[in-house]
């Protein structure tokens, strides 16, 4: 039997001071939002004279935030540069994309937020539970209040990073936009970033958009916990990665994300994500991309990229309502990984790997459906597959070597409720020592045989029609073996079955109901139920 020979799917993988101290002026009478919070303005155009009120608004920002207290800043249109750190607490309203916080120069962090070293880290995101916050916010806030500093309704332009959390802090962006940062938008080393309503946009290559970075390798201090959540955000532009997660304590929520133009929606270095709601495009590389880590996928849909979803040694993985479309290589992408539910798949045009590939991994899968894929509709190498209720139709192959609807090959298969509708190959194939259970098939137009038992692979099918096939109905060869029962079979042009009969090679026939008996007196063929006898 001739394979194609394809490599195991590669994984993508890459891809400011402090604020001067407080002023010895006192600002005058200032608003009181709530107790303990103090309402100051910042105008980059006003005199260098002013106290901080609507009034009299200071020039400088860094001045406002130099102040005692726990402050609500208003800024003003304008342009504010330079590198700022932001206190506990403080609030900064802007007046919408035309209120821009600057960096001075390449290497600088626009906004940083630094905790002390005895800083309380924040709990990491528990994504799992039905009573999360529901998109709409009903259920709690992003995040606590109580010292979260609050960005709103500005733009955070240029930079090595816009905004940098650590030591535990926590910062949360309502209506902010992201441009220009050479190497990302934000960048999480301990603490939370928590965005809605936001934008990020890529002006050059090789950036990312938010990064729970991972602690140093030679670190011997205590992992501090990174988590982020992120609703209703748009990226666009050539990001390297629009999200990336790094390490164990590393937690990611998104909802109604988009990303367009990245090389990766979403790459995982360990962690836990969660996606909801949510859909990438015009991307080069795998959209989701996941090493060692936790992925939960629920309403996301993929349009090109080379891969929709590309997992490695990932200790869980779901996915539930999950659509590709036009994947250059392969729709999904499974190795070496466990726990794997995949649920409501649609996988429509991928490319030279087939829709499906699945190796050494632990899967089930419920309710596949793909439509016109090449080489292969589901490819299991290795592992454990359940499959149940699949439709695959429009298989083919560039080269007449594969374009099988089902290959499974050195796999134990549990496969239920399978529909084929056209595979220029053969419809299911068991190969290189797999032990396939097949019950519940509907094959029609296989381009080579319905059903092929090959090199050491056991096939037992039950419940099986099998309609216009190119060939035969069953083939057996390389010592493989075949068992049916309660077959029907009609159309097929080449007879019921055909078999290289040498070695243990074995065909065993129940229960079969067809006109064509070409092939049944093949010497490796078996009856288990003796036909019933022609009508006199």
């Amino acid at each position: 039997m001739r394979f194609r020979t394809f490599p195991t799917v590669v994984i993508l993988a890459l891809g400011a001071c402090r604020s001067p101290g407080p002023s010895a002026q006192a600002p005058a009478v200032v608003s009181r939002l709530e107790t303990g919070r103090t309402e100051v303005w910042v105008d980059d155009t006003a005199p260098e004279a002013g106290d901080g009120t609507r009034g009299k608004p200071w020039s400088s920002l860094a001045e406002a935030l130099g102040r005692p207290g726990v402050l609500t800043v208003h800024l003003a249109a304008g342009e504010y540069r330079g590198s700022f750190t932001l206190p506990e607490g403080v609030r900064l309203e802007g007046e919408g994309p035309a209120t821009v916080l600057v960096a001075e120069g390449s290497e600088a962090v626009v906004l940083r937020a630094d905790g002390s070293e005895e800083q309380v880290q924040p709990p990491v995101l528990v994504t799992s539970s039905p009573k999360s916050r529901s998109a709409s916010g009903a259920d709690h806030p992003l995040v606590p209040e109580q010292g979260v500093a609050l960005l709103r309704n500005l733009s955070i332009r240029g930079g090595a990073w816009g905004v940098e959390v650590s030591r535990g802090r926590q910062v949360r962006a309502e209506k902010v936009s992201f441009a220009g940062q050479r190497r990302g938008g934000v960048q999480v080393r301990a603490g939370r970033f928590d965005a809605e309503s936001s934008r990020f946009e890529a002006s050059v290559p090789e950036t990312v958009g938010v990064v729970l970075e991972a602690p140093p390798e030679a670190s011997v201090a205590p992992v501090s916990p990174r988590t982020t959540r992120l609703r209703d955000i748009h990226f666009t532009g050539p990001f390297r990665r629009a999200v990336r997660v790094r390490g164990a304590e590393a937690s990611a929520m998104l909802e109604e994300v988009v990303i367009s133009g990245a090389v990766s929606a979403l790459g995982m270095d360990g962690g836990h994500a969660e996606v909801r709601r949510s859909s990438a495009q015009a991307g080069t590389g795998a959209a989701f991309s996941v090493v060692e880590g936790t992925l939960v996928l629920r309403e996301v849909s993929v349009a090109g990229h080379e891969l929709a979803l590309s997992v490695m040694h990932s200790p869980r993985l779901e996915v539930r309502g999950f659509q590709s479309v036009g994947a250059e290589r392969a729709g999904l992408a499974v190795v070496a990984s466990r726990n794997v539910l995949l649920e409501d798949v649609v996988v429509r045009g991928s490319g030279s790997h087939g829709a499906l590939q699945l190796t050494g991994s632990q899967v089930e899968v419920r309710r596949l459906r793909v439509e016109t894929a090449e080489e292969y509709g589901v490819l299991a190498v290795g592992g454990r597959l359940r499959l149940r209720d699949a439709i695959v139709s429009r298989v083919h192959s560039s080269d007449g070597i594969t374009g099988d609807a089902l290959h499974l090959r050195q796999v134990i298969a549990d496969v239920e409720g399978v529909v084929v509708r056209g595979a220029s190959g053969t419809c299911v194939l068991a190969t290189q020592s797999a032990r396939v259970s097949l019950r519940d098939a509907d094959l029609e137009r296989c381009g080579q045989t319905a059903l092929l038992a090959d090199t050491l692979a056991t096939l037992d099918a039950r419940s099986v029609e099998v309609r216009d096939s190119a060939r035969t109905a069953l083939s057996a060869t390389g010592d493989g073996v075949l068992r049916v029962d309660v077959l029907r079979s009609t159309k097929s042009r080449q007879g019921l079955v055909g078999a290289e009969c040498t070695g243990s090679t074995r065909i065993h026939l129940g229960r079969v109901d067809s006109e064509d008996t070409r092939g049944t007196e093949l010497p490796c063929v078996k009856r288990t139920v003796e036909p019933a006898p022609e009508p006199r």
